[in-house]
């Protein structure tokens, strides 16, 4: 009997890790059956966040509606990955049906949701693609989450309008807002004996040279925003003076605009941001291509600092505390919007529901304060705060409990990005490439032969030459009527046209650099 009580052990022994795998199998079987609905979302948002909201939405429609719903996400990258993604998945549809979206009982690509990546991206971006469909918000909960539909001159929602003026559905949402400024490394900036950065400005300090950490701007959407915060105010600056003219005092700014004074004005202040970004990228060590991790870098050491969206730098200082790194939003100089959630054309029936709760759920009072709220609070995130500040006005009411006491419906003031200069951003993002990126190597060598000449006054001029790059605001408005001009051309190839530019571009910038490189090491 005892020989086959050791025959029975072995056994036991011999199939308990099978027995462990079924067991793990069924437990698992078992709660995808318990969340039996599913939703699938492509987003750029960071893992934190993709999954506090997935945990609290599955609590909220079980709590609501009576089931949990199982969000599944897509994360290609940045948000030009994304759109990437999904024009190409829409081409398709296109080429099989002519040329044309066919109706939407007869499109399914997989994915219900668009979520994340700021408004630029949804409505320069996605929605001319015409793939986002009507939400089924009733205006009467429009007013209650958005009692002022702008901030600072900027839409909180899509707010196109039919023929005749009256407003249509919105096709796109803000769910939260977004600032963006500098992550700091305090212990770096000290031993470079430099005082914290206040200003955009105070990136191209030559004493940086090499210590800067910046995001590719064809890879994230964010870094291009941060970008065009820098251009736009050197913009707005120059608008500011020109209005403040004694010749210009007094006069409407309507009959202003139309001179050509205003628009030599805004060339001037174009020349001068684009003149600050090029010595803020000679100073850059290196791009990454998201933005989420410049924040890290900064406080590991690796850079002395960088640009980023807010939520991404503070919520590394709450990780690693300020002694390590500091975040800054610039005054009166950064970009105040929202960041959007939509529903993808050919979501349908039981999907399209669900999308509808996900949108119901993120402007409700609960969804908006998970963005705040500390981690132990009731209705607040499980493992780190998020950082975000709401979109939905009423929860600023009462703010205990925040992971952060801000508030950008006080703090906006007046400048924010004009729509009209917004639309510059899809040119200049490969413009910035051509001229940070693929000719980095001459960038840089040209800013450190300049930083090794002696005589400050020519140093300083020979910095002045390099910022001066050939590219004027004519020039960038010409490939901008070109690129339309090619993208309305079925015939053409846009995306060859825009590689065959950028090439072009970036041979003029290596041009540049290298010939002021030269002069900076003749005698």
């Amino acid at each position: 009997m005892r020989r086959y009580g050791f025959i029975f052990a072995f056994l036991v022994l011999l199939l308990a890790p099978l027995a462990v795998r079924w067991m793990h199998g069924q437990a698992a079987w078992s709660g995808e059956q318990a969340a039996e609905l599913r939703l699938v979302v492509i987003t750029p948002h960071e893992q934190d966040v993709r999954n506090e909201f997935r945990w609290a939405f599955s609590d909220w429609h079980l709590k609501t509606y009576g089931q949990r719903v199982a969000l599944e996400y897509l994360t290609p990258g940045g948000t030009n990955d994304i759109k990437r993604q999904l024009d190409m998945m829409y081409r398709r549809i296109r080429a099989d049906h002519g040329g044309q979206l066919p109706g939407e009982d007869q499109i399914h690509v997989g994915i219900q949701m668009a979520w994340g990546g700021g408004d630029y991206f949804f409505d320069r971006e996605l929605k001319p693609l015409g793939i986002l469909r009507p939400l089924d918000i009733d205006p009467q909960t429009l007013a209650e989450v958005f009692p002022q539909p702008t901030l600072a001159g900027v839409k909180l929602y899509d707010q196109d309008k039919d023929a005749a003026g009256h407003p249509l559905p919105p096709r796109w949402v803000g769910v939260c807002l977004s600032s963006f400024g500098i992550v700091y490394n305090p212990d770096v900036y000290q031993s470079l004996h430099l005082a914290p950065p206040k200003t955009w400005s105070d990136l191209a300090d030559p004493r940086l040279f090499g210590a800067l950490a910046l995001a590719d701007p064809t890879h994230s959407a964010t870094a291009s925003v941060t970008y065009m915060a820098i251009l736009q105010r050197a913009m707005a600056d120059a608008e500011e003076e020109f209005f403040a003219r004694p010749e210009n005092r007094g006069l409407p700014p309507g009959q202003l605009m139309d001179t050509a004074q205003y628009q030599q004005a805004l060339d001037g202040g174009f020349a001068r941001g684009m003149r600050r970004m090029i010595l803020i990228a000679a100073n850059t060590r290196y791009f990454e291509d998201a933005s989420s991790t410049v924040p890290t870098d900064v406080a590991g050491g690796d850079a002395a600092a960088g640009t980023a969206i807010d939520f991404y730098g503070r919520a590394t200082v709450q990780i690693v505390g300020p002694q390590r790194e500091r975040f800054v939003v610039p005054q009166a100089a950064t970009i105040i919007n929202p960041d959007p959630v939509a529903i993808l054309y050919g979501t349908r029936g039981r999907q399209l529901e669900l999308a509808q709760h996900f949108v119901q759920f993120l402007l409700s009072p609960e969804g908006q304060r998970l963005w705040i709220l500390k981690v132990g609070q009731t209705g607040g995130p499980r493992v780190r705060p998020l950082c975000r500040p709401p979109i939905r006005q009423s929860v600023y009411v009462d703010r205990s409990g925040w992971a952060d006491d801000v508030d950008y419906f006080t703090a906006a003031g007046n400048f924010n990005t004009r729509g009209q200069w917004m639309g510059m951003m899809t040119d200049l993002q490969w413009i910035w490439a051509a001229a940070w990126i693929d000719d980095r190597d001459d960038l840089r060598q040209a800013c450190g032969r300049i930083l090794s000449v002696s005589d400050p006054l020519r140093r300083s001029a020979l910095l002045e030459e390099l910022s001066d790059i050939p590219m004027t605001r004519s020039e960038l408005t010409q490939l901008t009527s070109q690129r339309k001009g090619i993208e309305a051309d079925p015939s053409a190839d846009a995306e060859l046209w825009k590689a065959q530019q950028r090439i072009a571009w970036g041979e003029k910038f290596r041009e540049h650099y290298r010939r002021v490189a030269a002069e900076a090491t003749s005698p």
